[in-house]
């Protein structure tokens, strides 16, 4: 295991007895086993341990062939893991949601943007319009699994990944219908 990995086993373990906002360095040093200048080499605070660590845990569940068809099974299995370290992510979320947030947020929004313009055959969307209906779309994604975390994920990770894709498919159809209506006004055939 290296140096990073080491801190942030410390770091969870650390959460799992006490609030986040009570973490020190010196206790995630003391854990690890490592002195500051060695966690300073690799973090500049916590914080930035914690979003490295949001980052590892998700690189472990989504890879490349993630596409609109499937990416609600890696979000199941992504909430799954969340579960399985409830305490970790309740008690961070807690704290400071703003770091998984934008966490959360990064991820979807690069998939959504991908997935709407692999949509866009026509090319009617330009960029900033793409780039808004994937930030609309994360947003939303966002604040959902934070509310079911912060509610004590009384749902299956599955009925959440399947509630968040038919959302998904109904606001895809819907935005196909007014694509198509609007083709066939441009085109004059309505």
């Amino acid at each position: 295991m290296d140096t990073k990995s080491i801190l942030a086993t410390a770091l969870m373990e650390l959460t799992s007895r006490k609030n986040f906002a009570k973490i020190t360095i010196a206790d995630i040093t003391h854990v690890s086993g490592f002195n500051r200048q060695t966690f300073y080499y690799h973090f500049r605070d916590k914080y930035e341990l914690l979003s490295w660590i949001y980052e590892q845990e998700a690189s472990q569940v989504f890879d490349e062939d993630i596409s609109l068809e499937n990416w609600h099974r890696y979000m199941a299995v992504l909430l799954q893991h969340i579960r399985s370290n409830k305490w970790f992510y309740s008690n961070t979320i807690r704290h400071d949601e703003s770091y998984f947030q934008n966490f959360i947020f990064t991820l979807t929004s690069t998939l959504f943007y991908k997935a709407i313009d692999a949509l866009d055959l026509h090319h009617q969307l330009d960029a900033s319009d793409k780039k808004f209906y994937a930030e609309f779309f994360s947003f939303g994604i966002s604040g959902v699994v934070i509310n079911w975390i912060k509610s004590d994920m009384k749902e299956s990770p599955e009925q959440v990944a399947s509630a968040l894709k038919s959302l998904a498919q109904d606001s895809e159809k819907l935005a196909y219908e007014k694509y198509r209506e609007s083709y066939r006004k441009m085109k004059g055939t309505t």
